[in-house]
């Protein structure tokens, strides 16, 4: 078949194979990623119909372009004054959580996976694999019909914990290619990238919500939106902000714009300029990029070794019990959470943030070879065993969050 008729005729498959995934979720409760990620392993891995190698380096520009419409269609439908609610619980979750994943990840690694390096090198796949996915999270909070607390809760921290992995695995990288880190200079990062971020999501989404006032009635007003929130995530990574968190509160600032004229005592429209069309328009956009994020997920998959694979479960079980510690730990004295805590547990599904983290080791080859020495223990090079290693538990830890939310919730209602 002819290149470009089948990258078209995938392309429709994989839309209308997600719109039926979607309205079997609607009808079941059965998350539709599975089905997307077994897809996309059938049309790479197994079938051999896309080139993995061909679509490895775009990974870093579709995980930000899904990041972005992602955050931003999940801050529109976040209620601004739960979010002020829930930010501590939310921080406290991100930091415990990250915490207690990277140890259990590093010491893991340094037994059994590369019991021959220094441990910074487990490390690094423990800030890897440190955080659940932004992406995945919001796309399943705002769907499996949980409490509007719980799915704040955790799309917040889904936010704050991939700032987290990527601030720790840069660093982690510099430490082990030979440059000293003092602990202020994290400190500062981390600090550089909330503050930036914030600040300029608010300040961006102000803006456009009193440019809007003038132009929501224009042709090609919705589009001109979603350039804007692309333009907030290049501001602000320039800055040293973080683009996701700039997104997200973006999203709050124009979802919330009743409240917002409220709270700063502005004069209100007679008629909201953030329309229902604009917020499907932005929801339809943000559906076709998850669907094609899932997909993708798939196709960077790779046969591996089975030892590779047992170890890849083995971790994904040790982060879902760290994870049962962190949501315990979050959630102390809040009965509001209390039955949803076991839905909050198996929601720790890692994904395309973490499949572009472990490309640093083979990014960064060329500087340290080390990266490139052989493991005889797996038949394969260090820098692969940290991409096979991500890949698989990120699909385990779909797996896990697939199968174990419709379980739970059907226990909810017996209950």
């Amino acid at each position: 078949m002819d290149p470009v008729v089948l990258a078209l005729a995938l392309a429709g498959s994989i839309i209308v194979i997600g719109f039926l995934g979607n309205y079997f979720f609607e009808r079941t409760g059965f998350p539709d990623m599975i089905f997307l990620i077994i897809l996309g392993m059938l049309v790479g891995p197994v079938a051999k119909l896309v080139d993995t190698e061909f679509i490895m380096p775009l990974a870093p520009y579709f995980a930000a372009l899904a990041l972005v419409f992602i955050l931003f269609d999940g801050g529109m439908a976040m209620n601004i004054y739960r979010v002020f609610t829930e930010s501590p619980r939310a921080t406290v979750l991100a930091i415990v959580g990250f915490g207690l994943s990277v140890a259990a990840t590093t010491l893991l690694t340094a037994l059994l996976i590369m019991p021959d390096k220094p441990i910074t090198y487990s490390m690094l796949l423990g800030t890897i694999l440190g955080g659940s996915s932004s992406i995945i999270v919001i796309s399943l909070a705002s769907r499996i019909g949980v409490s509007e607390k719980c799915s704040t809760i955790l799309s917040l921290e889904s936010a704050l914990t991939d700032i987290l992995c990527i601030v720790f695995s840069l660093t982690i990288i510099e430490t082990i290619l030979g440059g000293a880190v003092e602990p202020l200079s994290i400190g500062q990062a981390i600090a550089s990238k909330f503050s930036i971020g914030i600040v300029l999501g608010i300040i961006l989404g102000l803006l456009w919500l009193s440019m809007l006032k003038r132009i929501a009635k224009a042709p090609y007003a919705y589009i001109l939106t979603l350039a804007v929130v692309l333009l907030a995530y290049a501001i602000s990574e320039t800055l040293g902000g973080s683009g996701a968190l700039c997104c997200l509160l973006f999203g709050i600032v124009l979802g919330n714009e009743r409240e917002i004229h409220r709270m700063l005592r502005m004069e209100r429209p007679a008629e909201t300029v953030i329309d229902a069309g604009l917020k499907r328009f932005e929801s339809e956009v943000a559906f076709l990029l998850r669907t094609f994020f899932f997909v993708y997920i798939g196709l960077i998959s790779t046969i591996v070794d089975i030892r590779i694979a047992f170890l890849g479960i083995i971790l994904s079980i040790i982060l879902l019990l760290a994870r049962f510690g962190a949501v315990r730990i979050a959630t102390a004295r809040c009965s509001e959470l209390v039955e949803e805590r076991p839905i909050m547990s198996v929601i720790l599904t890692r994904g395309l943030a973490a499949a572009v983290l472990a490309t640093l080791p083979l990014q960064y080859s060329e500087t340290n070879p080390v990266f490139k020495e052989f493991s005889p223990t797996y038949n394969l090079e260090l820098y692969k065993i940290y991409i096979n290693i991500v890949v698989l538990v990120i699909l385990v830890t779909a797996v896990i969050a697939t199968v174990g939310i419709p379980i739970l919730r059907r226990r909810a209602k017996k209950g």
